[in-house]
């Protein structure tokens, strides 16, 4: 058995994904362990993966992506874990052994590995150049990111009052304060169709996901600055984004445009971390019109 098989364990977050899920698994060795953390009680999954002897399917309470990767390191028995959402494509046998054998060349020193994104905007998302097999990097995308047990342990994990968003953020932040850097594989490239894993099934549903996501982004993003560089900088910084939004949600109000939900969820949400209250939105309370 080659030693990456024997050393990595695949984890998949999954939300009415089985589409995808399927769609990933057929292009990894069937030897290596995958651990499915379903927040969507989607039992149909024990019956679609019931011949994959590889495939370890948990059923849990959605209580965030941070939660369920903590929850899931519980039970990895593995000395490396890679969390992949499923609609990433591009991880195969030879990206994953890749990422075995650098994690090995830097000799483990490193909070997270995270690929190229070959459809990555350059626009809020700054990668290092290709020239380079391997570079340090201030973050990495939370899609795709390759981590050693012990190390993610040490730091903690991740921070469970974030329900999405950021929480790789946190985490690459709290591990570089301890000495461990993030990295780019510039030799593994993958694609990433954001918003693509949750098979939806109708047009409300889209944009109540759509709405979903505006929520929890901002709420995280305030929390993130209040956490690591105080309330009073976080407000600070935050003014013109408050002010933006404020106006908007008014302007959007008065004239009854269709932007109104999402502005106000983005007010919603960044109150709401202002305030010190929960990231409690979920799928069935999200506004939609």
């Amino acid at each position: 058995m080659k030693d990456y098989i024997k050393n990595i364990t695949i984890v998949l977050i999954s939300y009415n994904s089985s589409e995808k899920l399927k769609r990933f698994i057929r292009n990894i060795p069937s030897k290596l362990t995958i651990y499915i953390i379903d927040n969507s009680k989607d039992y149909k999954l024990k019956n679609i993966f019931k011949r994959n002897k590889n495939v370890k399917i948990f059923f849990k309470k959605n209580s965030g992506y941070g939660s369920s990767i903590n929850y899931a390191v519980k039970k990895i028995k593995t000395p490396y874990f890679f969390v992949v959402q499923p609609d990433v494509t591009g991880i195969n046998k030879d990206a994953l052994n890749k990422f075995y054998t650098y994690a090995k060349k830097i000799n483990d020193k490193f909070s997270v590995i995270g690929p190229h994104f070959s459809n990555a905007s350059k626009k809020g998302h700054y990668q290092t150049n290709l020239k380079h097999k391997i570079k340090k990097i201030h973050n990495v995308h939370g899609s795709t990111i390759f981590f050693n047990k012990k190390i993610y342990q040490k730091n903690r994990g991740f921070d469970e009052k974030i329900f999405l968003y950021w929480e790789e953020t946190d985490y690459t932040k709290r591990a570089a304060k301890n000495g461990y850097n993030a990295y780019q594989l510039n030799l593994v490239k993958v694609k990433h169709e954001k918003g693509k894993a949750v098979q939806v099934t109708s047009i409300k549903e889209a944009e109540q996901l759509k709405n979903l996501y505006t929520w929890h982004f901002i709420w995280s993003k305030f929390y993130y600055f209040k956490k690591h560089y105080g309330k009073f900088f976080a407000i600070v910084y935050f003014i013109p984004i408050i002010l933006r939004i404020f106006l908007r949600v008014l302007f959007y109000k008065v004239t009854k445009n269709k932007k109104f939900i999402k502005y106000y969820c983005r007010w919603d949400g960044l109150k709401n971390s202002i305030l010190n209250k929960k990231s409690s939105m979920r799928l069935n309370n999200v506004p939609t019109d």
